[in-house]
């Protein structure tokens, strides 16, 4: 379909108005006049107040209210617009102004037919030629856009698979829009169980048919205009949802990624042999804890281990889930948990190892593995409950994950026991390390950083130091300093770098070794953005001084 040039007729003279109307249609179809207006006052405010949009204004210029020459002067800022004005005037002036303020032609009264046509004709031509560069820049934009989305989600995808990485290299994070952010943990539930004689063309059809889901529910049926919204791999079977929205609407915006969640899971389990389990993370402002939200959300998929699966989990339902007794557990294991975790908040280590060989007793005399498996299940359980009452579920999110993989990796009774034993203590001696008070944790956490300049330095470490949630300790940070944490540890960084080229002679090499900058490259291009100068330049002007 052809595209129109959409017209606005502007001139306080009805018979002239219509006059133009019936000229500007005889020139043919590609014209659409939208409207017409009787004077400049009510053609700017209908304007303004209903958005119209067009790409030509004809327009007398002396009206009352407001003039031809105003209202193409105040309306050029708000629109891109050509204009020709008509009058009845043969004035230099006017003519000088017309032109000044942008006009493409400017035609006396009365108006000359063929005249009039020629000029719309020149004018159609270079409308056309702003909307064939507009169609090309946009194809750029998309373009542009298309290869930004493919950058994010490898961003995303390395980020789900690897484990953290040095402070420094979160530059990454500027790449993405401001606002809260929702992550998303889908993975199938029971793949071989139900699905043993799958052939591998029915495999394909089947993930096709889940991803397809995905896709078209994400993308057509929710978020389509609050929220930027990314999805990708996390492994066989696995999925993970990043949604972004502004500021300002995270209730309605958490209540759509439910009910998303909700469609999604109906929806797979409806067409396609499946079920899954989605766990929806708490909304965060900053991307750099993006690892610890993953790792928040790995752990409460395994809560379908518990619950069963073909569920929405969500991090605030933590807690409930974790009051719930398995079915099964017998009255002596559900005896002995409880004198485990009686033991283990009053930090009574003797008590704690003797609880543990009662309950061990238990185990043994277990008849079937599904037994064992939820009598270690519960303790689990009720040992993390304590820890997330003790406030450290924030300190520490891969504690159950850890516990988990107990009963996975145990080749033999003795070795699950033994690492059961590990498990408690450790997790004895981390609600011990909580109680300490610390002061001035901002401090702690710059001292810390200056002592481990050279190693890979993560939010996550420097938040262990000072007992802080990281999301929290991001915040923190920057409310008590003012800058933000990759900040401050790219300029610790950089002034002993500066330091070091300039009282040692130490390799560029080896002095980025000792900052913590492992790719030399990396480490030069990011002196210069920050300093000015290579390293190499930086030291040479030194010793020219000297």
């Amino acid at each position: 379909m052809k595209k129109q040039i959409k017209t606005i007729i502007v001139d306080d003279e009805s018979r002239i108005r219509r006059g133009i109307e019936r000229m500007v249609r005889s020139c043919g179809d590609e014209w659409e006049i939208i409207r017409t207006f009787s004077d400049g006052r009510e053609a700017y405010d209908t304007i303004i107040n209903e958005s119209l949009s067009f790409d030509l204004l004809i327009s007398d210029i002396r009206m009352p209210e407001m003039d031809g020459l105003i209202l193409n002067k105040d309306l050029k800022k708000h629109h891109s617009f050509l204009t020709i004005f008509i009058s009845g005037y043969d004035d230099f002036t006017y003519l000088q102004t017309a032109l000044k303020d942008g006009a493409v032609n400017y035609i006396l009264k009365p108006i000359d037919v063929e005249q009039f046509q020629t000029q719309l004709n020149e004018v159609k031509q270079k409308i056309f030629i702003d909307f064939q560069e507009k169609k090309e820049w946009q194809k750029l934009q998309e373009k542009a856009a298309e290869l930004d989305y493919t950058k994010q989600i490898q961003f995303l995808s390395e980020l789900s698979w690897n484990k953290e990485k040095d402070i420094s290299y979160l530059d990454w994070t500027r790449q993405f829009p401001s606002g809260t952010y929702q992550l998303l943990y889908i993975s199938l539930d029971n793949i071989f169980s139900k699905t043993k004689e799958f052939s591998s063309e029915e495999w394909k059809t089947w993930i096709f048919a889940v991803e397809n889901i995905i896709e078209e529910l994400l993308w057509e049926k929710y978020f389509e205009e609050n929220r930027n919204k990314w999805w990708w791999r996390g492994g066989k079977f696995k999925y993970w949802i990043l949604l972004n929205h502004d500021a300002g609407g995270e209730s309605l915006a958490a209540n759509e990624t439910e009910k998303f969640s909700e469609d999604l899971r109906s929806s797979v389990q409806k067409f396609t042999p499946f079920t899954i389990t989605v766990a929806i993370g708490n909304g965060f402002t900053d991307l750099s804890v993006f690892s610890d939200m993953k790792n928040q959300l790995q752990t409460l998929q395994h809560f379908r281990m518990i619950q069963g699966g073909n569920k929405i989990f969500q991090s605030h339902m933590m807690e409930g889930i974790m009051d719930q007794k398995s079915r099964g557990i017998t009255s002596s294991v559900l005896k002995f948990t409880e004198q485990i975790v009686n033991a283990l908040e009053r930090g009574k280590r003797e008590e704690l190892l003797i609880s543990l060989q009662s309950f061990f007793r238990e185990m043994e005399a277990a008849t079937s593995p599904i037994e064992i498996n939820e009598a270690v299940h519960y303790l689990i359980i009720r040992i993390v409950h304590n820890w997330i009452e003790n406030k450290g579920y924030s300190d520490d999110p891969d504690l159950l994950t850890e516990a988990l993989k107990i009963t996975e990796n145990a080749s033999n009774l003795i070795q699950l026991k033994d690492s059961i034993k590990l498990w408690v203590l450790k997790v004895m001696e981390k609600i011990s390390l909580l109680r300490v008070k610390h002061q001035n944790p901002i401090q702690v956490a710059k001292d810390w950083i200056k002592s481990n300049l050279h190693e890979n330095i993560t939010i996550k470490k420097i938040a262990q130091q000072v007992y802080m949630n990281p999301n929290y300790f991001c915040d923190y940070f920057k409310n008590q300093t003012g800058e933000t944490i990759l900040d401050y540890v790219t300029t610790i960084r950089l002034e002993k770098a500066k330091e070091l080229l300039e009282k040692t002679d130490l390799k560029i090499y080896d002095i980025s070794l000792l900052v913590g900058y492992q790719d030399t490259k990396y480490f030069s291009r990011l002196f210069k953005q920050w300093i000015g100068q290579t390293p190499s330049q930086f030291r040479d002007e030194l010793h020219h001084f000297l």
